[in-house]
């Protein structure tokens, strides 16, 4: 089965939007790097949709490790790990959530005012693993939501911790 590829840069520009519309302000991102990955254009391309979106940016930190995205509405916090689609086998694909999964789960350190999320697009292969891989009860324990990118419309679509995907 072969899927649309979604460059992570669009799910990460996407869940900046809807937390923005949600009252949260964006403090830092962090940006997928590697090969065929060029910093400065994904750069370039974040501060001009967030522009676009009335998304400030200015104060916003870029950093090369940690959470794609932090976000604050005092006194809570937001750390969300973000995920694109590439065009791998099956087990690659599982491989890369399997990764992320763990990434997003490292961000938990504090028990109160902590959300952590999962951003990726909304696809059968990322959405069978979600609900087979994900225990609802882990979500509920440590508070993990999961935000998925629909890319025909460029909106989230978001699963509290205690709403199964």
């Amino acid at each position: 089965m072969v899927f649309e590829t979604v460059p992570e840069i669009d799910v990460l520009i996407a869940t900046g939007i809807w937390l923005h519309s949600q009252g949260w302000s964006l403090e830092s991102i962090s940006q997928a790097r590697g090969q065929g990955i060029n910093i400065y254009e994904e750069t370039q391309k974040l501060r001009t949709k967030f522009s676009e979106a009335q998304v400030p940016n200015r104060n916003l930190s870029f950093n090369s490790s940690g959470p794609d995205i932090v976000a604050r509405k005092d006194p809570e916090l937001w750390k969300i790990e973000c995920k694109g689609l590439g065009t791998g086998t099956p087990q690659t694909l599982r491989n890369n959530f399997d990764r992320t999964l763990s990434s997003t789960v490292s961000y938990y350190d504090q028990k109160s005012n902590l959300r952590i999320g999962l951003a990726m697009p909304r696809n059968p292969t990322y959405l069978s693993l979600i609900r087979n891989r994900i225990p609802q009860a882990l979500r509920e324990a440590i508070s993990l939501w999961i935000l998925l990118y629909n890319s025909k419309d460029y909106t989230i679509d978001t699963y509290e911790p205690n709403i199964p995907v």
